[in-house]
């Protein structure tokens, strides 16, 4: 008996020895690991508990590496097995609640590890398992790795106030003897910085140097990161320079000097000081450091994002000259600068030498080619790039998908767009909200919009969740447009009873489609349901109601919201002015529109043109043509220039005056000034003319729509059978341009 016990032990201590072996090597793979758990398990001599925390540690790594949070852990499993199956229990130690408490946090699992936590700072007795002085022996300096876990646990989680809190437990001895280290304060600051509370990431900072504890530059390049995304660059500047005069050197194998000025030129370049960013690359040249990936991509990006390509492409070429290798991002960001401007060629020069040098094109390198093409209006071009990417074997994906259909649609090829899109469905690729959203506008744009509800169905086939914009799409573009306000306001429904929030915008697309069908009841009701499910309408919300009131004949009703817009609305645009300008004027209040307009030019608002068109036309039709001709004169005070409808207006009311030659005068004015009258002008001139009975001098704008190449308005050319017919304009024929000689012939 005892021989086998000796045999068994021997067994045991010599697996022992394998593991260990293998655990210092890191050469223990998942199954590996899994295989010699189960066989120490199984060993009826007590197993030492180091080599279940070499497994155990093993099996952490490597599934950590292929684990999402939402897989179990198999940690926590053996753990289980390894207090509960051992032929003689084994006792888990510090190490095994660290490795557990790790694994724990990794799932997400907060509360359970706090359970472990609390068991590995007061003791668990659990069956035969004594766990007796878990802390005896052992220093603090080790007790504290729980903790940290913890910590960077909570922050995970984005829960940087509970981690604050444990943070402070520790350092006021409520930890047991377990102060905070440094990785405990940068732990807990960088969890503030993730959560964009940069001041209180600060303060625990100047914390943490009160206390005594000194930052690394792990905690210092961790605040200089985080103040450079805060834009707070200058304070970021000054805890560099705090890093280099307390001499707080980085570990170049693990933290390198680069990381800490990439920060830094990431943050200058973020506020666009480009000198700064010079003044940095000397300092590192200075100090030896040569440029890595990181900075010449953050550099690429920024000469590409504001146009400067020559310059992006002299670093890259450098980039190359010295050796280092660019990476298919860095290939990317040049690409998409040259698509930027257009520049194809230099674009095919540089995919050429990025797949001479082994770089393949991945999805988003065709993306890019692909938009270019189609802002270039070349889409027959992006369709061979398509293509041409099957032959690579790459089979596009949703985006790949996303921009061309987008592209075909813009460019309002609807035939080519819905065949790719049923291309993408039979591929078995699931097309986003985007591409059902571009297909949406594609077919109401080509008054396709009974079609439009078809990508609608399959958003609801694939699973997916359309989005506010798809439904604003679907509502405006093939509803509202289309006088389809009924079928839109379904709609609405719809998004409610899938859980989705109408927002401003559906709130004025459905609004817009009601006041356009005249339908102001709807609407106003519509506007209170807006406000009582607490939206702020914006100024376009009231702009699109006030208009459809004064439409509509609702003057009451209208000057009521308006007087209420002053107390919600502190900054109204022109529009509105103007909405409510006319809105007067057409209601008759011509006086309070025009002590409006008084006040307005008295304000420092900015006024256009139509304010003063709407305000000359109500002069005019209120017979005051001497304040009208006076507004006209001071329109060039305030930088404007009238346009063609203003001009319209006045020879209107010249004509219908008989004020003839002063017309012919201001029509010479219109065409010296550069103004040219369009066929509406010309249209109406002719008509008011032939009503007065001047038909020569009808006869001459005539052939100045000829000239002109205008069409005849129905009513025009109305009013001309309809005069020609009685007879007595006949001797005056011949005044009109021979092409409407006939009228006079039809008559004899």
């Amino acid at each position: 008996m005892s021989r086998r016990l000796t045999t068994a032990a021997g067994r045991c201590s010599e697996l022992e020895r394998v593991i260990a072996s293998r655990a210092r090597s890191r050469s223990l793979s998942l199954d590996n690991a899994l295989k010699l758990f189960d066989e120490l398990v199984s060993h009826t001599r007590p197993a030492s508990v180091a080599a279940f925390n070499h497994l155990l540690a093993a099996v952490s790594r490597a599934s950590g590496r292929r684990s999402s949070t939402s897989q179990p852990e198999p940690v926590v499993s053996l753990f289980n097995r390894m207090v509960r199956d051992c032929y003689i229990k084994v006792a888990p130690n510090l190490c095994t609640y660290s490795i557990l408490i790790s694994c724990l946090c990794r799932m997400g699992r907060m509360e359970h590890g706090f359970a472990a936590f609390g068991l590995l700072k007061t003791g668990w007795r659990m069956n035969h398992i004594v766990i007796n002085q878990l802390l005896k022996g052992l220093c603090d300096g080790k007790r504290v790795v729980s903790y940290n876990i913890l910590l960077k646990g909570f922050c995970n989680e984005n829960r940087a106030e509970e981690a604050l809190e444990l943070l402070h437990m520790m350092a006021n001895d409520r930890g047991r003897s377990c102060p905070p280290n440094v990785v405990s304060y940068s732990t807990v600051i960088n969890g503030f910085f993730t959560k964009g509370q940069v001041d209180k990431a600060y303060n625990l900072f100047l914390e943490m140097m009160d206390g005594g504890i000194q930052p690394n530059v792990v905690t210092y390049t961790i605040i200089i990161d985080g103040l450079c995304k805060a834009q707070v660059v200058d304070r970021a500047k000054g805890i560099f320079q705090q890093m280099v005069d307390k001499g707080v050197k980085p570990d170049n194998n693990t933290y390198p000097d680069n990381n800490t000025y990439n920060c830094l030129i990431h943050g200058y370049l973020y506020i666009g000081k480009w000198k700064e960013v010079v003044r940095m690359l000397e300092e590192m040249s200075a100090r030896g450091l040569k440029l890595d990936r990181c900075t010449y991509a953050l550099l690429l990006d920024f000469l590409c994002k504001n146009g400067r390509c020559r310059e992006a492409r002299f670093f890259f070429d450098s980039m190359i000259r010295k050796g280092i290798k660019p990476h298919v991002t860095i290939y990317g960001i040049l690409l998409h600068g040259y698509a930027t401007k257009g520049a194809l060629s230099e674009m095919h020069d540089l995919l050429n030498l990025m797949v001479a040098n082994g770089i393949s094109p991945n999805h988003q390198i065709f993306n890019i080619f692909f938009s270019a093409y189609a802002k270039c209006g070349m889409i027959d071009k992006a369709m061979h790039i398509f293509d041409k990417m099957r032959q690579q074997r790459l089979s596009p994906n949703a985006i790949n998908y996303g921009a061309l259909i987008d592209a075909l649609c813009k460019l309002g090829r609807v035939d080519d767009t819905e065949l790719k899109f049923n291309q993408m469905i039979n591929e078995g690729v699931t097309p986003s909200i985007f591409v059902c959203t571009s297909l949406v506008y594609g077919l109401c744009t080509v008054d396709k919009w009974e079609k439009a509800e078809e990508p609608f169905l399959e958003v609801l086939d694939q699973g997916i969740r359309p989005d506010a914009m798809f439904f604003n799409t679907l509502m405006f573009d093939g509803h509202c447009l289309t006088g389809r306000t009924d079928e839109a306001a379904k709609l609405l429904d719809v998004m409610v009873s899938i859980g989705l929030k109408p927002n401003e915008v559906t709130y004025n697309t459905l609004l817009h489609g009601y006041c356009k069908a005249q339908r102001i009841d709807d609407a106003y009701s519509l506007f209170r349901e807006m406000l009582l499910k607490g939206l702020t309408p914006v100024v376009v919300t009231y702009n699109t109601i006030l208009h459809g009131l004064f439409q509509t004949g609702r003057f009451s009703e209208a000057k009521e919201l308006y007087l209420n817009m002053m107390d919600s609305i502190t900054q109204w645009d022109i529009r509105t002015y103007n909405i409510i300008l006319n809105g007067l004027c057409k209601n008759n209040f011509v006086d309070e529109a025009f002590k409006m307009f008084q006040s307005l030019c008295s304000k420092d608002i900015q006024l256009n043109i139509v304010t003063f068109t709407i305000m000359i036309g109500a002069l005019l039709k209120g017979g005051r043509r001497e304040d009208a001709m006076d507004l006209l004169a001071t329109i060039s005070t305030y930088g404007l220039v009238p346009n063609v409808v203003t001009y319209r207006l006045i020879a209107e009311s010249l004509v219908e005056e008989g004020s003839l030659e002063e017309f012919d005068g201001l029509f010479s004015a219109i065409e010296k000034n550069g103004t040219a009258p369009n066929s509406r002008m010309l249209n109406v001139v002719v008509r008011r003319l032939l009503h007065r009975g001047d038909i020569s001098r009808a006869g001459a704008y005539l052939s100045k729509l000829d000239e002109k190449n205008f069409s005849l308005e129905a009513s025009t050319t109305s009013m001309l059978i309809s005069l020609f017919s009685r007879g007595e304009y006949e001797q005056h024929t011949k005044s009109l341009p021979e092409k409407y000689h006939f009228l006079n012939e039809a008559n004899s």
